[in-house]
């Protein structure tokens, strides 16, 4: 039997005849059980580490500034993880093993903050202030958030996607483009005289965006069962309701990383009924 044969009868002994090539070619290479998870869950959390690295690097030869570094890992660390779901199998257990990559660092940055671990670069690159107490704050709310979302909604869910995206995508871009082009704008926003309208804006298509494309991505693959127009329009309301909230000055009693993914989980199952139930059906089956 040719290796062709092989493999189209291990794909369609795996239920994925008709799938999406590249979830045929991912399965036909990788397999489609636990022994890829962790696998995946491996790669994914070394080539974290790996980026953390660089932005560590580049911020203790100056080359990069703190405030900025946090935020570009903010929006890249994120966005880089949702896509490793790919390499994940169609297993049950394998949002856990996705979800361990973040909490692996989480691990790292609790040790780091609490002083168990000296890691000055680290702490430069991650922090605001150079206070490694910042750590326990938004980058860890950021990780358990992304964690938590990883389990319940997985990659099935349009929800859950688009609370992760504003959080990264969305609020990450916001401040990096409010603190450069907002500085001096005629139009602060009303309610908020350090926010700009420029970081509004910046919040809304950074993070629609991110969340539209992962969501087309994951429709194509066969993950969700989507109409891409009817999405859409739903991925704007969830989007400018996070907008609105982010905006808000609030940020002194209760972190973005929070408020943020919150306000689209809320406004998501609003729009997103069906996909709601469906993500609670399976989160259960999962347990």
């Amino acid at each position: 039997m040719s290796a062709a044969t092989n493999a189209t009868a291990a794909s369609n002994a795996s239920g994925t005849e008709g799938a999406p090539w590249l979830v045929r070619y991912l399965e036909d290479a990788l397999g489609d059980g636990c022994l890829r998870d962790a696998g995946a869950m491996v790669a994914a959390s070394l080539g974290a580490l790996a980026w953390f690295t660089v932005f560590d690097f580049l911020t203790t030869r100056g080359w990069l500034e703190g405030g900025l570094s946090r935020k570009l890992i903010h929006v890249s660390s994120g966005s880089l993880f949702m896509l490793t779901w790919l390499l994940f199998s169609s297993s049950t257990e394998a949002r856990y093993f996705a979800a361990a990559v973040p909490l692996l660092q989480g691990f790292r940055v609790v040790a780091i903050g609490t002083g168990l671990v000296t890691s000055y670069t680290s702490v430069r690159s991650m922090s605001r202030k150079g206070d490694r107490r910042e750590l326990l704050g938004g980058p860890l709310f950021y990780i358990v958030v992304t964690a938590l979302v990883t389990v319940i909604f997985w990659r099935t869910s349009p929800v859950g996607v688009t609370a992760l995206s504003l959080m990264v995508g969305g609020d990450g871009i916001a401040d990096i483009v409010g603190r450069r082009f907002g500085k001096g704008n005629p139009l602060p926003l009303p309610f908020d005289t350090s926010k700009s309208f420029a970081g509004s804006a910046a919040m809304f298509l950074g993070g629609y965006g991110l969340a539209l494309c992962l969501t087309l991505l994951f429709n194509c693959m066969e993950y969700m069962d989507l109409e891409a127009g009817a999405a859409a329009w739903r991925l704007a309301v969830i989007a400018a309701a996070a907008t609105v909230v982010e905006a808000l000055p609030v940020g002194d009693f209760i972190d973005d990383n929070i408020t943020v993914p919150l306000t689209a989980l809320v406004v998501g199952g609003l729009v997103f009924q069906r996909w709601i139930e469906a993500a609670a059906a399976a989160a259960v089956a999962a347990v």
